[in-house]
């Protein structure tokens, strides 16, 4: 896909605004676009995904930040969306979906019958129930989220939540309040538990202690429910939802930034654009975080903001892009490593690092028989904002990037030196392309008090402004951003017929 620079507003008189062409974004324009509605999109970067997006260097496409994908098994959210709206990937299964790196054990995290031989052999039999009873409970949520619950906000919202709710869904009850070290083993060991807060960390954005037990056990459920590979990588998703909005008539209009939402009568009917024009339309969804449309609404909204303001909210991104010449990369490497170098150190910050390689043969991913490879560890924004605050920025960069390519070559010895591309990226970067406030990515860290129920819902408490993303139910990824697409769409569907 090309990038478009300065694409305009199209659409007349849209009976809906998205602000925001990230997945989540997409989808529920996609949906709206195809049930008829007059739909704007709004896009300040000049191709569509946000965090799920890419980039082009030298002969390589780099996936921006998320880069392991899923929703395409048989109940999979990727594969129902597709067919609904008439896409078409060639999603391909990733066994292993990972190998996990803990202490100087490579763990495979199968999805299929081998992981109960694996982890066995990992942690032994006393970490059993401990299995048994995640799997058990994912059971359970996956198969609720197969029904695109949406968190009801009135009357028939609570009816149509109970409509999704199954009799064995009841039992998730007894998760309420719960977190995932609540059915660890007492004795588990060092590794047993940096194995599982360190999956947690990249699928919840938090550890065993402090992951809602329900969530938790889904998030340590993905490669069970199936990892995929697409040929161009993740971005994929956005591309073709991209397509799908246009072919039902909407629009997208990139490198065009909303700044302000427009208010009258404590009705949002309107964005601002960077150029102080105005968009107006019945119908506004934010596709962005939360904070961001906390900011949008100024002075004019005073609980979400307060609510956003207590959010546990604080990891953002480091990132390294490598482009790897052809020969470099044993055969029969793993496409996704998690490495946890230090199992009783705290997580992020370069102790922990995922990484992610195209595959072999994709010229469209990598020039000359290479390997795209997107690396990344969590880090504190904080530490960021520190460190540009006192000067200190590109040694901070330097660092971080030493232990960045202490975990390639973790996986590819000597790769770092031999690498055609290297390029990184930091929380300021995210900032800066994505417009994620403090540049923010992951969505909110899933706690008892902030996951399911507790979460943020789409609907706003503002009229005519819904609320879509991974800051909002069910949460991050990929797969939350379009269920929370899809909860956006079917609020203002409602509201039009």
């Amino acid at each position: 896909m090309t990038p478009r620079r300065g694409s305009k507003v199209r659409q007349n008189h849209p009976e809906v605004v998205v602000v925001g062409a990230g997945v989540a974004g997409l989808t529920a324009a996609a949906i709206l676009a195809q049930n008829g509605a007059k739909v704007q999109v709004l896009e300040r970067h000049t191709l569509p995904g946000g965090c799920a997006s890419f980039y082009l260097r030298a002969g390589y496409r780099f996936d921006v930040g998320a880069t392991l994908v899923s929703g395409f098994g048989p109940r999979g959210v990727h594969r129902q969306l597709a067919a609904r709206l008439g896409l078409e990937f060639n999603a391909a299964a990733v066994e292993p979906a990972m190998d996990v790196h803990v202490g100087g054990d490579r763990i495979s995290r199968f999805g299929d019958e081998r992981w109960k031989i694996e982890r066995l052999r990992a942690f032994g039999p006393s970490a059993e129930p401990f299995w048994d009873a995640q799997e058990r409970i994912a059971d359970i949520a996956w198969d609720f989220s197969t029904r695109f619950p949406a968190l009801p906000a009135d009357a028939a919202g609570v009816l149509a939540f109970a409509r999704a709710v199954r009799a064995r869904q009841l039992l998730l009850v007894g998760t309420i309040g719960k977190t995932v070290a609540s059915i660890l083993p007492a004795a588990a060991n060092a590794k047993l538990r940096a194995f599982v807060d360190a999956q947690l960390l990249i699928t919840a954005q938090a550890d065993a202690a402090s992951t809602d037990l329900a969530y938790g056990a889904t998030a340590l459920d993905i490669a069970r429910e199936g990892t995929f590979h697409l040929p161009l990588g993740v971005s994929e998703i956005a591309v073709a939802l991209a397509r799908a909005v246009r072919r039902a008539g909407g629009e997208i209009a990139y490198g065009t930034a909303a700044q302000t939402f427009v208010l009258e009568r404590r009705r949002v009917c309107g964005v601002r654009l960077a150029d102080g024009t105005e968009l107006r339309a019945p119908e506004i969804i934010a596709a962005v975080p939360v904070a961001n449309v906390a900011d949008m609404l100024g002075a004019a909204d005073g609980p979400l903001r307060e609510r956003v303001a207590v959010l546990p909210q604080r990891w953002g991104a480091f990132m390294a892009y490598a482009g790897l010449p052809a020969g470099i990369v044993p055969d029969g490497c793993a496409l996704h490593h998690q490495i946890v170098f230090d199992e009783c150190a705290p997580l992020g910050e370069g102790n922990t690092a995922f990484l992610s390689f195209s595959a072999a043969g994709e010229a469209q991913r990598a020039r000359g028989g290479g390997r795209a490879v997107t690396i990344s560890t969590h880090t504190d924004v904080a530490g960021w904002e520190r460190a540009f605050a006192a000067g200190t920025y590109e040694e901070r960069k330097a660092v971080y990037a030493r232990r960045l390519r202490a975990a390639l070559e973790r996986i590819v010895p000597g790769a770092w030196d031999r690498a055609d591309v290297l390029d990184t990226a930091t929380p300021h970067t995210f900032a800066a392309y994505t417009g994620r406030a403090r540049g923010l990515v992951g969505g909110v860290p899933q706690t008892p008090a902030t996951a399911n129920l507790r979460a943020l819902s789409h609907h706003s408490g503002i009229a005519g402004l819904t609320l879509c993303g991974d800051s909002v139910f069910p949460g991050q990824s990929t797969v939350g951003a379009s269920l929370s697409g899809v909860a956006a769409a079917t609020a203002v569907d409602a509201r039009r017929r």
